[in-house]
């Protein structure tokens, strides 16, 4: 499994958002406090809106915000906004998707790390990797 940019990008941005205390911020405030460029993260945060990870409001004091407490915002959620379901279902050994295959000899050997590379993602969420940011680990 490999994380686009899109990804990347998002899971950074949300981690410094959560660093910063939640919110709101602007997108050129965050862009300018990571290695997102605003016009790229500007187009990330329509779907993590939509997907109720952010919050977004207009005006005076208004911005981007966490929708919901960092602990309860795991990777394993935005790669699901970014990259879809079938990213965690995906083979990294095929050319071409497949669907899965139970007498391929790579899905013995892949099924198990993958379902252990999903579990982090399920298990690791923005709020923790912020703390580590913040040095509170």
């Amino acid at each position: 499994m490999r994380l686009s940019l899109a990804s990347k990008y998002a899971i950074l941005t949300l981690i410094r958002l959560a660093a910063r205390g939640g919110g709101p911020a602007t997108v050129r405030e965050l862009a300018a406090d990571g290695p997102v460029p605003e016009p790229y993260l500007a187009k990330l945060v329509p779907p993590l809106v939509r997907a109720g990870i952010l919050a977004s409001a207009r005006g005076r004091g208004g911005g981007i915000a966490l929708a919901r407490p960092a602990e309860e915002i795991s990777l394993a959620e935005i790669i699901r906004v970014t990259e879809g379901e079938a990213s965690f279902r995906e083979c990294p050994f095929e050319v071409d998707p497949c669907p899965g295959n139970p007498d391929c000899p790579l899905a013995q050997v892949w099924d198990p790390v993958r379902d252990e590379v999903v579990d982090f993602f399920e298990r690791t969420t923005i709020g923790s990797l912020a703390a580590r940011m913040r040095g509170q680990s």
